[in-house]
């Protein structure tokens, strides 16, 4: 995955942790033009949630072999993406007999030209790191609700999503983040909460640290650790780090608006954009 040519370094990664069913899924896709990353975490407590992953990647990889590259409009074609994959989840849940409901977490991202743009639905996150530090990362589409337990074991917090795919009619309003041009050392990691649940923000971090281990082998290691914690869920991630010389079209205000992200873009994803 790591051609000398290419102007990053990728890997990702996937463990089933203490489930009995890998319900993530995870895809990159390289076109040499446009590179796509995508991550699905199908919710667990609804039926077939791995389907329902599964067909966001379907869906994604189909629609991506298909366009020209580069794209004219990435944000709108994740969109397409996203649309798309929310209304194949509700045709195959309705096939069922009974018919069911699965749903899924989203979060893609796709870099043209030395620049990032990415989208999400639910708490499945991307994180923008920047000189050893998160310079911004997708907010979750979730209420957090703190479940008491016994004195001794205070309260503990639970997640309650509000935004899948594969829910309503309609396909989820999709947050948008700004487009962000890329330096060298620059890094993305989308992964499921399976991983950013169990590790802090610093041995995410830790992940880019181009000492040591290539990237390739240290992404599976850190799935891997939080795979064998306590209650552990299923563990996924997709990982890239930038190494092209920096882009002539970089603007700092861009890459430093930490909640652009927590915008929602104005419009629905549809099957029927072109």
């Amino acid at each position: 995955m790591k051609p000398s040519s290419r102007p990053f370094v990728a890997a990702k990664a996937s463990l089933i942790g203490g489930r009995d069913c890998n319900q993530d899924r995870c895809f990159f896709l390289d076109s040499g033009d446009s590179i796509l990353l995508g991550l699905a975490d199908g919710l667990g407590g609804h039926p077939r949630g791995e389907v329902a992953a599964q067909l966001l990647q379907d869906v994604s990889e189909t629609l991506f072999r298909r366009e020209d590259k580069p794209l004219a409009e990435p944000q709108r074609f994740m969109l397409r993406c996203i649309g798309k994959a929310h209304r194949a989840i509700r045709r195959f849940g309705q096939r069922q007999a009974p018919p069911i409901v699965p749903r899924t977490t989203a979060v893609m991202a796709l870099i043209q030209g030395g620049v990032a743009h990415w989208v999400h639905v639910g708490d499945s996150r991307l994180y923008f790191i920047r000189e050893g530090r998160v310079l911004t990362r997708t907010r979750d589409h979730a209420h957090v609700e703190f479940l008491h337990r016994s004195s001794e074991q205070g309260p503990r917090a639970r997640a309650s999503l509000t935004r899948c795919l594969g829910g309503l009619d309609e396909p989820p309003l999709t947050t948008c983040g700004p487009p962000t041009a890329l330096r060298p050392g620059d890094a993305l990691l989308l992964c499921s909460d399976g991983l950013w649940g169990q590790l802090n923000a610093d041995a995410l971090v830790s992940l880019f640290d181009n000492r040591g281990e290539s990237l390739e082998h240290r992404l599976p290691h850190l799935v891997e650790k939080a795979s064998l914690m306590p209650q552990s869920d299923n563990v996924t991630a997709v990982a890239l780090q930038w190494r092209h010389p920096a882009n002539p079209i970089d603007n700092p205000a861009m890459t430093t608006e930490s909640r652009a992200a927590d915008r929602p873009s104005p419009m629905q994803p549809t099957e029927s954009e072109p």
